[in-house]
């Protein structure tokens, strides 16, 4: 079991172009030994790293998640050559597992790779920035800092039901993969520090009133281990951002994943405003959702320096897939 990102994220050469992660992935927001999204994509964000220029920094990633990696297996990437100029570096990387393959209703007899992401990664020489060009966007929402926010959720503040106490207890196993690697301070000013990443269905949040598409959750966010190469601070940056958009609809809207059939990141795209990250210090983010429909949301996660640069944002779209309507037969049925 890793305990740093960059243990979680370490690789080994195992031939020309080609790498494996040195420990298995690890799982998050899933009861069932499905990996964590963030693990594949730290894994290959140090994978493409590690072919590149030392003086080529990343500053963009995008793919697609092709099928969840299990628990039980480590990963392999492989990474293709797309282009190597002065200025610019490409690399399309290819993650693969190892699946076990069944004859009907046999033991697995054999395996085989599986694909379970494709990725592009962009990397770019620094260059200095055009006169008057260098600005960003602010948060949506003013928050505190984060010498101002509790360790823990504003909600575990107040007196809790027995139901809400048990909740409080499963959350800390569903995210105890992220409170192993970071330090974070959940901002009381939104909505998921208030619910319990919507756990706490019952419980209302400031944003209630507020349209879908313009509530925030935030937290203050730190590696708790020093992060020393640029390829520990990408690696690192991928595997956290990764985090909660998915079900990030349901939080703001006093859901959980209990609340429909299917929710799992389906695209990503990451993309870095600064040559020179540094997540070896307190930074913002903050997530909101954009867009949902034909069973599939959009949603994007924000990350400013204590400065107020904003150094990176993810977005991503999800699957969300309702749960089946019960037919009076169906339910019937059910009941003998």
């Amino acid at each position: 079991m890793a305990s740093t990102t960059t243990e979680q994220t370490a690789i080994e050469e195992i031939g020309p172009g080609q790498f494996r992660s040195k420990v298995n992935p690890g799982r998050m927001g899933n009861s069932k030994p499905i990996a964590y999204g963030g693990c594949t994509l730290g894994v290959a964000t140090r994978a493409a790293y590690t072919t590149v220029s030392p003086n080529h920094r990343l500053y963009s990633l995008v793919g697609h998640y092709l099928g969840p990696a299990s628990t039980t297996e480590r990963l392999v990437c492989i990474v293709h050559d797309t282009r190597t100029t002065k200025s610019f570096t490409t690399r399309r990387v290819v993650v693969q597992q190892a699946q076990p393959t069944t004859t009907g209703g046999e033991e697995p007899q054999q395996t085989q790779m599986r694909t379970c992401m494709e990725l592009i990664a962009d990397f770019h020489a620094e260059e200095p920035a055009a006169p008057g060009k260098t600005y960003s966007a602010a948060p949506s929402h003013a928050y505190a800092g984060p010498s101002d926010q509790s360790e823990t959720p504003v909600v575990l503040t107040s007196v809790l039901t027995a139901a809400e106490t048990a909740a409080a207890a499963r959350s800390r196993d569903v995210f105890a993969l992220h409170e192993r690697f970071f330090e974070s301070r959940p901002c009381r000013e939104g909505v998921a520090a208030q619910n319990l990443n919507g756990m706490l269905k019952a419980r209302p949040t400031t944003q209630d009133a507020l349209p879908l598409a313009d509530r925030t959750s935030a937290e203050w966010m730190r590696n708790k281990t020093s992060l020393e190469t640029p390829a520990d601070q990408a690696a690192a940056l991928a595997f956290c951002l990764d985090g909660g958009l998915a079900f990030l609809p349901l939080t703001l809207d006093r859901g959980w994943l209990d609340d429909v059939d299917a929710c799992s990141s389906l695209d990503f795209a990451l993309r870095f405003m600064t040559p020179h990250p540094d997540f070896n210090r307190w930074h913002l983010r903050e997530r909101k959702t954009i867009a949902g429909g034909a069973g599939r949301t959009y949603s994007e996660g924000r990350l400013w320096d204590q400065d107020g640069n904003l150094v990176a944002v993810m977005s991503q779209q999800s699957i969300m897939r309702p749960k089946p309507e019960k037919t009076e037969n169906k339910e019937k049925a059910s009941r003998l």
